[in-house]
């Protein structure tokens, strides 16, 4: 029997335990082969498909979010998102669609988890400047504007005609523009930093390259950040009627939206419901104290010395301060660095002359600007006017450039200006007397500035300047039988100023501004006579500040942000009055004198000055802006309540006379028409105003030792809303703008003797609700051209007498609460006419004549009234200062 034998082969003994170790072993790696294959499936998903040709890198971006389930991760400031790209793909992996999409850019990417994050290879950013100036003269073009085409985005111009653009490597288009010259366009391979000058060809001008005529308007508040800025140039100063057909900048302001004055002839204007010391006014950079001929007649500044002129009453920079309301920024030309030029003009009353030039072609130039009034010379052809020796003004602007290289620049600048009046009255008769008034007054500025380009991106400015201005009235007077009597008033401050400032330009959307300031004050005040000399203390004081400021711009918001820190400092040598503080300050209330050693801080103050201005673009010719200032001014001009007048005293803060706070609220909206052809904006203010100093009611004016006797502290608001509109092209051009406005002031004093109206709210003194003004340019031919000007305005607040009373035999005039009366509405026409005739080819003389009235229909506007009382009577009657028609005629001319 065969036996078979089998093997039996059986499994080892395995406990529960290990089985389900094994079991959750075996679920693991289910999980990853799972997870894998939703993984690839996942990703397989994440294919893209696109089909774009020169779009926005912004707009490719959202279509691959919204096809994936990835997330791109940027910054704005360094990839550019609206530069444009080419792609075209197919249900294409997003890894290769990427790799595609930057394959060649300066765009570098990392992809994590379902995060795409996109740098930028620095290396190849590189950075275009340069400057940008008139071809023909070569004077820098301040505010020109670069736009890079390919990216509709670029910069303007600083005020010395620099610029600066970074970009990534690549092949550009830029637009130049400026108003009154054509654009021109130039390609740029940007394959490292360059620098390129730029010169534009006046519009008068033709040339063989392609350009356009630019659209780019000053009228326009659409593209700057900053609301409440008027850019004025010297040619439309010219286009408006004037007194005696003298182009006046200070007229010109006046015709702007938010500003007004107490009247006719006056000196100085308000801005938004500030007082007149409250204009920061700079000629080169130089501040100065009086900026008009004859009380207010005539500005100091010759309009053909002039390039551009730029108000600020909105929005102030961080770089400006030591006012409180506005900046008036006035830059003269630097001269022709090309070929000797001259223009200038014969008026009735007065002429003037200006020379440019150069020293040395292309690299020094200089300008030289002169006018002198002859008043004296026909003043005593009239009756009556026998006892005038002297009466005229003068000014000299004078400029010189050196353009060392293509990173140095120096400028040196200043103004001499000057009023004489000398009467002499002589009567020789019995009981007669000699009487001699020598009035004057000297504005002297000089200021040197560097430009320093240390890189591409850095460019600074470093300036020096020295202002001074002097007023003095002297008396002289020979009684018979008696001693010769003088008398002596004078006044002067003087100003040592040292600012470097630095612009560094990060990229097209980013700038930054910073710098340090500091402002040596001395003020000498003077009075003395014959009989009695009254020493008052001369007075120092040190501002000191440091301030920063950024500009950035996304697609649709701007943001120009800024702090300025400020310091000011009051030191002797001075004796300062203590005065009991359960009493109003008056000469009988001192209890004491606190002597203060040379050069000893008596008092000092500091404050934070932050400033903010926003736009909104809705599209590139419709913009809102809103923004914010704060303001410190630390120096006041003591003036009384009617009119500035050259011996106002200006006073430093100090012991007894606190800064003065203003805080201004702001917001607008501008719109331009498609074709520029129209601007129009409207905007609105609120400001508060705290430290204002007052005279007390019945203070005696003049007095100079312990002047603080005869002020008291004021705070007050204004708010007010501007709409203009600006017509530019055409026969016809001008501009239409109304202001309503409201101004008023409320003294701070617990004393009932030094309250106003019982501390109640009163109208400031050049509170004028409703402003109306037109200015009308119209192209008659091609020789003949007319100008027109109107304004309506509320009539300005006024105290007036409102009856009389005895006491102890003498006789005394009440009057009604300060500013509870007005003058009447004020309202005026000006008329001219401008004939050019052809020019001579043979010659480069160019003559044109300018003629028209002042003052049309001989409205008799109300200065102020006087009141006196006759047969018992107060019979009150109206001042007018310009009353009449006043024709003028002059002939002007350039060679």
């Amino acid at each position: 029997m065969k036996i078979n034998l089998f093997e039996v082969m059986t499994w080892p003994k395995i406990s529960y335990g290990k089985t389900i170790f094994l079991m959750k072993l075996s679920f693991f790696f289910y999980l990853v082969f799972c997870f894998q294959l939703f993984a690839f499936n996942g990703f397989s998903q994440n294919s893209v498909t696109l089909a774009e040709e020169n779009s926005p890198l912004k707009s490719i971006i959202h279509k691959i979010e919204e096809q994936t389930s990835y997330n791109f991760i940027l910054n704005n400031d360094v990839i550019d998102v609206d530069q444009n790209f080419s792609i075209k793909v197919i249900e294409k992996d997003l890894t290769e669609t990427i790799a595609l999409l930057f394959k060649n850019s300066t765009i570098s990417y990392k992809i994590k988890k379902n995060h795409i994050i996109l740098s930028k290879n620095k290396n190849d950013d590189f950075t275009i400047s340069g400057i940008v100036t008139d071809a023909s003269t070569g004077e820098t073009l301040l505010g020109a504007s670069i736009i890079v085409k390919n990216l509709s985005k670029g910069v303007f111009t600083n005020e010395y005609g620099f610029y600066s653009i970074t970009l990534p490597k690549g092949d550009y288009v830029f637009e130049i523009s400026y108003l009154g010259y054509l654009t021109k366009e130039i390609n740029v391979q940007l394959q490292n930093n360059m620098n390129v000058k730029i010169e534009l060809q006046p519009s008068s001008s033709m040339l063989d390259e392609v350009i356009i005529v630019s659209n780019q308007h000053t009228t326009s508040q659409v593209k700057s950040i900053l609301g409440g800025t008027s850019n004025l140039t010297a040619e439309g100063i010219k286009k408006l009627p004037s007194l005696l057909g003298e182009p006046d900048i200070n007229r010109a302001i006046l015709t702007q939206t938010g500003i007004s004055s107490i009247g006719e002839g006056t000196s100085g204007f308000n801005v938004r419901g500030g007082n007149i010391d409250q204009n920061l006014i700079l000629l080169d950079e130089a501040p100065l104290y009086n900026t008009s001929h004859l009380f207010g007649l005539f500005s100091i500044f010759n309009a053909d010395a002039v390039k551009i002129i730029k108000l600020y009453k909105g929005e102030i920079p961080a770089r400006f301060g030591g006012r409180a309301s506005s900046v008036l920024e006035i830059r003269q030309k630097n001269g022709n660095s090309k070929r000797l030029k001259g223009e200038g003009g014969l008026g009735l009353l007065f002429s003037k002359l200006t020379i440019e030039g150069p020293i040395l072609k292309d690299k020094i130039s200089f300008l030289a600007s002169g006018r002198r009034s002859y008043f004296d010379v026909f003043f005593p052809l009239f009756p009556g006017n026998e006892a005038v020796d002297k009466f005229h003004f003068y000014d000299l602007n004078t400029k010189l450039t050196w353009n060392i290289n293509k990173k140095n620049r120096l400028y040196a600048s200043g103004i001499f200006a000057a009023d004489v009046i000398q009467l002499n009255q002589d009567d020789t008769g019995e009981g007669g007397f000699d009487s001699d008034l020598d009035l004057g007054w000297t504005d002297t500025t000089a200021t040197l500035r560097w430009n320093h380009i240390f890189s591409n991106k850095l460019f600074t400015n470093i300036t020096g300047i020295y202002s001074n201005y002097k007023f003095n009235l002297g008396i002289k007077e020979d009684i018979e039988g008696e001693e010769d009597i003088e008398e002596t008033v004078g006044r002067s401050i003087e100003n040592w100023l040292f600012k470097p400032d630095f612009t560094y330009y990060s990229n097209p959307t980013t700038t930054m501004r910073f710098g340090l300031s500091g402002n040596l004050y001395q003020f000498i005040p003077k009075q003395s006579s014959d009989i009695r000399e009254e020493l008052v203390d001369k007075e120092k004081a040190l501002e000191l500040a440091a301030y920063y400021s950024v500009k950035k711009q996304w697609d649709k918001l701007s943001v120009q942000t800024g702090l300025r820190y400020s310091w000011f400092a009051n030191f002797g040598e001075e004796n300062i009055a203590i005065y009991d503080p359960n009493l109003p300050q008056t000469q009988n209330s001192i209890i004491g004198n606190k002597n203060v050693k040379n050069n000893e801080i008596s008092k000092s103050y500091f404050g934070l000055e932050p400033r903010i201005s926003l736009k909104y673009d809705l599209n590139d010719r419709k913009a809102f802006k809103m923004g914010y200032n704060r303001m410190f001014q630390y120096i006041h001009s003591i003036s009384s309540q009617n009119i500035a007048l050259p011996n106002d005293i200006w006073k430093p803060s100090g012991e007894h006379i606190a800064p003065l706070e203003v805080n201004q609220f702001s917001a607008g909206y501008a719109y331009d028409t498609k074709d520029q052809g129209y601007n129009f904006s409207i905007e609105g203010y609120y400001k508060t105003f705290d430290n204002i100093v007052v005279y007390k009611n019945g203070a005696r004016l003049g007095v100079l030792d312990n002047l603080e006797t005869e002020l008291v502290p004021a705070k007050g608001f204004s708010y007010g809303l501007e709409l203009a509109v600006h017509k530019n092209k055409g026969k016809l051009t001008g501009n239409i703008n109304y202001t309503y406005s409201v101004s008023k002031r409320k003294t701070k004093s617990d004393f009932y003797s030094e309250q106003i109206n019982s501390s109640t709210y009163f109208p400031s003194n050049f509170d004028r609700p409703h402003i109306f003004n037109s200015t009308v340019n119209y192209k008659l031919s091609k020789k003949w051209e007319m100008g027109v000007f109107f304004t309506f305005q509320t009539g300005r607040p006024i105290t007036q007498p409102n009856g009389r009373f005895t006491f102890d035999g003498d006789s005394f005039i009440t009057y009604s609460d300060r500013n509870a009366f007005r003058i009447p509405n004020t309202h005026r026409a000006d008329i001219s006419f401008t004939y050019t005739p052809t020019d001579n080819p043979k010659t480069n003389w160019k003559g044109s004549w300018n003629f028209g009235v002042y003052n049309v229909y001989g409205r008799k506007n109300a200065f102020s009234v006087n009141s006196v009382f006759k047969n018992n009577t107060l019979k009150t009657s109206q001042i007018s200062f310009i009353a009449a028609p006043i024709p003028f005629i002059s002939y002007n001319f350039k060679f």
